[in-house]
């Protein structure tokens, strides 16, 4: 399947705006019709530097929690979200510790491409 990174983005989209809404992410993989997982799509999307749509930022609010203003500190990417969203899966899904504490904060310096780890 060729699927082009515009694509991708809109599928990416159509995920998060699901996950947000119903805090479901396996639900969020039926709703377009991608074969890819919400997981597989931020794997895909991890590194992208694509500016993020700002109108997505109230929920951006949902997704950092207390965190939030780190988010608006600067225009975000795709890539930013996408390892935001896999961070919060990865604690949902026993992986990790859930986020807590300056998360919001170490995904997005810690993991930004290019930076020292």
């Amino acid at each position: 399947m060729n699927v082009s990174i515009l694509d991708i983005r809109r599928f990416f989209r159509n995920r998060f705006e699901y996950y947000v809404d119903n805090k479901d992410s396996f639900g969020a993989d039926g709703c377009d019709e991608s074969p890819l997982t919400l997981r597989e799509l931020c794997m895909t999307l991890e590194n992208d530097l694509e500016p993020f749509p700002r109108h997505y930022n109230p929920d951006m609010r949902k997704v950092c929690g207390h965190e939030y203003l780190t988010w608006f500190r600067e225009e975000r990417s795709y890539g930013d979200v996408a390892r935001l969203l896999n961070r919060v899966l990865a604690g949902e899904d026993g992986h990790m510790p859930l986020a807590g504490g300056r998360w919001v904060h170490a995904v997005l310096k810690g993991s930004r491409p290019g930076a020292a780890l």
